[in-house]
């Protein structure tokens, strides 16, 4: 893929920081999205595919005045676009995911009154009333080898296992059917024609419509 000579710039402080992890990547110094020179395997928030970022393709924007275009996740059909914007490197340790933090400490919560409510007084109790409610709605299925030999106990047949909730059966389907969409030919077009949008609005403004996943 020939490399575009275009791109949104990257921030003043990022292009001026020697510092920076891609400040020598001439790619990366004309747009801040664009994938590194160097590869690396990425994942993508959209299709939850991984690839290598050298698949990432440069969709252009011909007639904006503001866009050159976007860098598009190579999965047929998916949305998902920007280095560091939708597809991230699957290597925590890469220094595109720098800044990235988990937090594990909970903020305090407080009730109707504005007082602060103490954690202990929530703590899970699997004999209060609604928690049991939530375990029934809600809690995992047994393992299958929690069953195994005691299908009879179920009302099952040996080997067979119970049905799976309605809710679970739902998600499964759902996310079956967006698979299947990833799979087919990729007919996103190459180029978008965007001449004259700009002349109909506020060129000061930019929207999220103009945003075209």
């Amino acid at each position: 893929m020939n490399e575009p000579d275009i791109g949104r710039e990257a921030d003043d402080d990022s292009a001026d920081d020697p510092e920076r992890w891609d400040a020598n990547d001439p790619r990366r110094q004309k747009d801040c999205f664009a994938p590194p020179s160097e590869p690396c395997e990425c994942y993508c928030l959209h299709c939850q595919r991984t690839f290598m970022s050298d698949k990432i393709w440069f969709q252009k924007v011909i007639g904006d005045k503001h866009l050159d275009g976007f860098w598009m996740c190579p999965t047929p059909k998916c949305g998902g676009a920007g280095f560091t914007f939708d597809l991230f490197p699957t290597d925590p340790d890469h220094p595109a995911n720098a800044g990235w933090v988990e937090c594990d400490d909970e903020e305090d919560e407080f009730d109707e009154e504005g007082s602060p409510i103490d954690p202990a007084e929530h703590e899970y109790d699997p004999d209060e009333p609604k928690f049991k409610a939530l375990d029934e709605e809600y809690g995992e299925e047994e393992d299958d080898d929690d069953i195994e030999g005691e299908e009879w106990k179920h009302g099952l047949a040996p080997g067979e296992q119970p049905p799976e909730p309605e809710w679970a059966e739902k998600a499964r389907k759902e996310w079956e059917e967006e698979q299947k969409k990833y799979d087919e030919p990729d007919r996103r077009p190459r180029e978008l024609d965007w001449t004259g949008r700009n002349d109909e609005k506020d060129e000061s403004q930019f929207r999220e419509d103009d945003i075209p996943f």
